[in-house]
């Protein structure tokens, strides 16, 4: 298999830490960039030179991806994971951390030999597992791998790796093409004012309580039938019940929608999985369940539903979507938690170090400065950093004035911006009436149902009816497929 330049590049980074002595090597990579992809040809080089190798991972998707990789390589590799019968003579094992630290002290446990180690997700490389994991094998090369070399709390990762390797980053690989663009609209933003902090992110419990409510729900189907509506989509929830009422609000709007979780059978998650990749369902709500090492190029756009203070699950959810796939030309985060004011914009470079100090930490937990924060755009819900060169939104051209900008830039992460009233001229409206007239006396519908329809529109009956039906335009017929959707009197809950 070919790589690409960034990848070979990063071997050979690799290799020549490895030569200065550092023998445990933290690769830093974007999601999508391809790190299985990198670890694989590593095992291969191994394999070349009769040396064994040992892939740990912490999730059985990951274990059964790196397997599948490593046989695209030619490569044939043992399972070590529950309910899998290993095959132990094979120079290179994969294993799942779990069923590996539960066996290690049993006597009929054949521990692999591993001159190259090899951790997938490497920020969990501070658990106690993988730290037990590490400590089996202390003549190793190891090396991490990772999109986000830190834990939740921001510290970083120098009590297990030596030295740091970054690949590339967000915005370049999207410039290359390796990448999609990526457009971020906040049309609400939660209020969290009060809400505890355990372990560098928000309480799970307050959370749930915050997050978990029949508007805030609602708001969310209704908006990503705005702004989303057909594209492949992954909801990242607050909780389990979270996650499951969201997914039968979009059921209860004709969306089909599916749910998993980690307390479902394994059986079923794959189901779900499955469906989602056959076009069964075009929805996947999850808690904690695809953050890291999903892989479904297809999906187009990301819904937080779930805040959080750790730029690390931020830029993990949000890289469940960055991958190109056929006739995929962007994706787009709908962020209902106020995620991108907190964290900034996916594609900002970050600077990734393996020890950060107490400003460090500050800087990276902190919300993003007043004047250096996405603005949410009053027009169209679209992110944006406005300057004073060039102000306006570049999704609808809006330019807002330096009032608007410094009033909702500061309301920005407390509560939703209210959008002011349009100034829409009253022609526009008798047209917007005709068309109506035409669609309603065309489909026989009663004489009323114009009227009420113009008041969804425009929060008013019509001030003349003295109008002629005319044919309508497709900005009307999108209107009414999006008011059908929404069962007229917004979304079903």
């Amino acid at each position: 298999m070919e790589l690409r330049e960034y990848q070979e590049f990063a071997i050979e980074n690799v290799k020549q830490e490895f030569a200065k002595g550092n023998k445990k090597v933290l690769l830093v990579a974007p999601t999508g960039s391809g790190k299985t992809v990198i670890a694989s040809r590593m095992i291969e080089k191994a394999e070349q030179k009769y040396k064994s190798s040992l892939f740990v991972a912490h999730r059985r998707e990951l274990v059964k991806q790196c397997s599948a990789k490593l046989h695209q390589f030619g490569i044939n590799a043992g399972v070590i994971m529950a309910g899998i019968t290993g095959v132990w003579h094979y120079n290179t094992q994969i294993a799942s951390i779990q069923t590996f630290i539960s066996r290690k002290d049993d006597d009929d446990f054949k521990k692999p030999k591993a001159d190259l180690l090899i951790i997938d997700e490497a920020h969990r490389s501070t658990s106690k597992s993988f730290r037990k994991l590490l400590a089996e094998y202390p003549d190793a090369y190891v090396v991490g791998l990772t999109a986000t070399p830190l834990r939740n709390d921001a510290s970083g990762l120098g009590d297990i790796y030596d030295t740091l390797v970054e690949v590339s980053d967000i915005k370049t690989l999207t410039s290359q093409g390796f990448l999609v663009p990526c457009k971020v609209y906040a049309p609400t933003i939660p209020d969290l004012k009060g809400v505890a902090t355990v372990r560098g992110d928000y309480d799970a419990r307050e959370l749930d309580k915050r997050m978990n409510k029949v508007k805030l729900v609602g708001d969310l189907v209704e908006h990503w039938i705005k702004f989303a509506l057909d594209r492949p989509t992954v909801v990242f929830a607050s909780s389990i019940a979270h996650s499951k009422y969201i997914c039968k609000i979009f059921n209860q709007n004709g969306i089909p929608s599916g749910h998993i979780d980690s307390e479902m059978p394994d059986i079923e998650r794959e189901r779900q999985l499955k469906m989602m990749q056959q076009d069964k369902i075009k929805v996947l709500c999850n808690c904690q369940i695809l953050t890291e090492g999903w892989d479904m190029p297809k999906i187009s756009c990301v819904v937080l539903a779930r805040p959080t203070k750790s730029v690390g699950l931020y830029l993990q959810m949000v890289g469940r979507s960055l991958r190109p796939f056929k006739d995929k030309q962007d994706t787009m985060i709908i962020d209902h938690s106020g995620a991108v004011y907190q964290n900034g914009f996916p594609d900002e470079k970050r600077e990734w170090k393996l020890e950060y100090s107490k400003e460090d930490k500050k800087k990276l937990k902190e919300p993003k400065e007043i004047i250096k924060q996405p603005f949410t755009c009053i027009k169209c819900d679209f992110v944006y950093k406005p300057t004073k060169e060039n102000p306006e939104c570049p999704n609808c051209s809006f330019v807002p004035t330096k009032k608007e900008v410094q009033l909702l830039i500061k309301q920005g992460r407390l509560q939703e911006v209210k959008k002011p009233k349009e100034n829409i001229k009253t022609e526009d409206k008798k047209s917007f009436y005709a068309q109506l007239l035409f669609i309603g006396r065309q489909k026989g519908y009663k004489e009323g149902w114009s009227s009420y329809v113009f008041r969804e529109k425009f929060h008013h009956f019509p001030h003349s009816k003295m109008v002629l039906p005319k044919p309508p335009t497709p900005e009307v017929l999108n209107f009414l497929k999006h008011l059908q959707i929404k069962k007229a009197k917004g979304v079903r809950l």
